[in-house]
């Protein structure tokens, strides 16, 4: 009895041991196992970092090669722009280029003709009706010393030009009457001029004694009959607008004969 009651001992103190081997040996497991399960969470947690790291990059690089696309087309269109706008500039400066030819060959042969143009127009006020005289031809020959001047421009020459016909036109249309003096031999007389356009030019003393008129043909003045007095005194106070315009009772010389 005594050796199985020592046996019985032996068996529950093994027993005892191994329940408590077995159960370190548990907790040494769960220990292990929580490590594993740690480590397994950093792992995937750094995983996770890198993960979105890359995720961010992939973003960052996909947004940048956009940008790079949408630069690129732009680049693209921009360089088509400025292709069309240097094709568009190539075909005006080639405009230019014979606008300016043309222009050449126009101020050659225009030139010549202007001066011409003031050449008779000097002669035509020389061979005129002899009023203003003076400043007419003054006028002229500083016209063709203009047209000489290299500082003005062949267009500003031309409307010159144009402006000194023009203005020796519209004496033709006009009536005008003006004081001055008429040297008649070696005698010095103060007038009434009066001037019917381009038809007729006669004087009057101032006292109204006297009247003339300008032979064209003859190239002086001549005496008027002293009948035509009171029919120039009357032209002569139209022309200064005393009195409103009328039929003018005036002599005209046609052919060397009065008419």
């Amino acid at each position: 009895m005594l050796w199985l009651e020592k046996a019985a001992g032996y068996l529950l103190a093994g027993s005892a041991s191994a329940l408590l081997l077995s159960a370190g040996l548990q907790a040494a497991d769960v220990k292990d196992s929580l490590k594993v399960v740690e480590q397994t969470n950093n792992s995937a947690a750094t995983s996770q970092e890198t993960i979105d790291k890359l995720s961010r990059e992939t973003r960052n690089l996909l947004e940048e090669y956009r940008k790079l696309l949408d630069g690129s087309e732009y680049q693209a269109a921009y360089t088509r722009e400025l292709q069309e706008l240097e094709e568009v500039q190539q075909r005006r400066l080639t405009e230019l280029r014979e606008q300016i030819e043309q222009a050449r060959v126009t101020q050659q042969r225009i030139i010549p003709l202007m001066r011409t143009m003031a050449d008779s127009l000097e002669k035509f006020v020389i061979l005129d009706l002899p009023f203003h005289q003076e400043e007419r031809i003054v006028a002229v020959l500083d016209l063709k010393q203009r047209l000489r001047s290299p500082d003005i421009s062949v267009s500003a020459k031309f409307r010159i030009l144009l402006e000194a016909y023009q203005l020796e036109q519209d004496y033709g249309s006009t009536i005008e009457s003006w004081r001055g003096p008429l040297l008649q031999g070696d005698q010095e007389l103060s007038v009434q001029y009066l001037r019917v356009g381009r038809v007729a030019l006669y004087y009057q003393l101032l006292d109204g004694s006297s009247s003339g008129y300008w032979d064209k043909q003859q190239q002086q003045w001549l005496p008027l009959e002293a009948r035509y007095n009171r029919g120039l005194i009357q032209a002569l106070r139209v022309a200064e607008n005393i009195t409103a315009p009328q039929l003018l009772n005036l002599p005209l010389r046609l052919s060397g004969e009065e008419s």
